[in-house]
């Protein structure tokens, strides 16, 4: 995303979402034990290690997932080294409740980031486990719903949340690709000899889409026939475009994947960047580097467009997973894996016992079929309308309560989840054994936690500043 200086003594978001929007759908239930201490087994020198997370990133837009177009020539030559895993599923179709179980290796009810709230302190995060073991601990965030002084910043030495530009259409605080990739080398660059920990959240390309002009043109097709949308009132991306993604009076369909896709391809550009300073450093091929994205976002699939947080069909919250440690981990994998498999296959990698039993299982083992996959969610554009959903045995059961509603899709036959089974004759048992499997999940929590992150009632001044943002109806 492009953006401009914001104006001199011009009012930041932070006033505004300080206390974060979202509190959590569920309450505390008992719980077994959290992390009472880490433990360093015997070990050769530990790899740098570098968790890259991108804002709204779909799989299926990439080169290396099977997208007609070369949105992602880096990622792509990333990738043909690395381990690349075709199913992997996010926890949650937006950034807080996503990030936190990234972090955590918990399910967003269980670290009580259920929407966009912060995690509570209590929760024992990555960055305190690696800090505890002699890492630097570093982060370079882009999005800000990650800013400092909420609680993201538990573990990290350096937390570094710095916006200094604002989107061209919403006006909102950011950080584009560029600078958030000169400050992580500016970092990289003076730790170079210590062993390191960074994780970098860009924020290219959530919306508005809006890349610099060189890949704003690069996959426009001027001859396909427009698909215009309406363009609706609020930030719901229910039947038309989002009011906050507008750009200008277009409405055609196939203009704003253009620029989706421009968006990927320029965050590619400084993913490059950083890859090369990597190897000029003497790191690439020695580091543990996950790549991957807190969900995707809404195409058209659905009756849904350009937006996230609503659903949870797959183009929401199938998202890119690819790990490279050297030369150990190559190939692809069709297995469905989750978000909070990442802490517990680092540790592992890393030699770094704890006294936690993860849910998630070591990535560098293929994952049975009969494993289940959680995900949930709140709407704020949707009456706070609350949806779960598991996936097993390559069937995915969604369950949104408010209407009584369940559907039930086999990934495997129907990946776009077009065809709802729930009623269908030869899967009635199913069904039956995914509702009564979904219902356990949010039951057995593994930590104990009274209370989210703190939070108060916005004003309606804040109300109306945040639909202005996309963030409330």
């Amino acid at each position: 995303m492009r953006l401009k200086r914001s104006p001199a003594g011009e009012s930041s978001r932070r006033d505004i979402l300080k206390y974060g929007l979202y509190g959590s759908a569920t309450a505390s239930l008992p719980c077994a034990l959290w992390l009472s201490g880490c433990r360093p087994r015997r070990h050769k020198e530990r790899p740098w290690v570098l968790l890259i997370s991108v804002d709204t990133l779909r799989a299926d837009h990439l080169s290396c997932y099977g997208y007609h177009r070369n949105t992602s020539p880096a990622i792509d030559r990333f990738a043909g080294d690395a381990l690349l895993f075709k199913n992997c599923l996010s926890h949650a179709p937006i950034t807080g409740s996503s990030c936190a179980s990234m972090l955590s290796g918990l399910l967003p009810h269980e670290i009580k980031v259920v929407g966009n709230n912060s995690p509570p302190g209590k929760a024992k995060m990555l960055a305190e486990i690696l800090k505890s073991v002699g890492y630097k601990t570093m982060a370079v965030v882009s999005n800000y719903v990650l800013r400092k002084g909420i609680g993201w910043e538990q573990g990290f030495k350096i937390y570094d949340a710095s916006f200094g530009g604002r989107e061209l259409v919403r006006r909102t605080p950011e950080r584009i690709a560029e600078h958030t990739t000169d400050r992580a080398i500016e970092l990289l660059r003076k730790y170079h000899d210590e062993q390191a920990f960074m994780w970098i959240h860009y924020q290219d390309p959530h919306g508005p889409y809006t890349p610099p002009e060189v890949f704003a043109e690069m996959f426009r097709d001027h001859g396909k026939t427009a698909v215009n949308l309406k363009l609706n009132e609020t930030a719901s991306g229910w039947g038309g475009i989002p009011c906050y993604q507008k750009l200008g009076e277009n409405t055609d369909l196939h203009y704003y994947i253009s620029q989706y896709d421009g968006e990927i391809r320029y965050f590619d550009d400084h993913f490059n960047r950083l890859l090369d300073t990597l190897k000029e450093l003497g790191r690439f091929e020695s580091s543990l580097i996950i790549f991957t994205s807190d969900h995707g976002e809404g195409m058209g699939g659905h009756d849904y467009y350009f937006a996230h947080g609503e659903n949870l069909y797959n183009s929401l919250i199938h998202v890119p997973l690819i790990i490279k440690l050297g030369r150990e981990l190559t190939g692809a994998r069709t297995d469905f894996v989750q978000h909070i498999d990442i802490v517990p296959t680092l540790l592992n990698i890393l030699d770094i016992e704890t006294d936690f039993r993860f849910r998630g299982d070591d990535l560098r083992r293929e994952s049975s079929t009969n494993r289940e996959i959680f995900a949930e969610m709140i709407s704020s554009t949707n009456n706070y309308e609350t949806k779960s959903s598991i996936v097993t045995g390559g069937f995915k059961l969604i369950h949104t309560p408010v209407y009584k509603q369940y559907e039930l899709f086999n990934l495997i036959d129907d990946p776009r989840e077009e065809r709802n089974l729930i009623e269908a004759p030869n899967h009635r048992q199913r069904g039956r054994d995914l509702k009564e499997r979904l219902s356990k999940i949010p039951k057995g929590e593994l930590l104990e936690l009274r209370k989210g992150s703190r939070r108060r009632r916005l004003t309606n001044e804040e109300k109306e500043k945040l639909k202005s943002l996309g963030y409330v109806r």
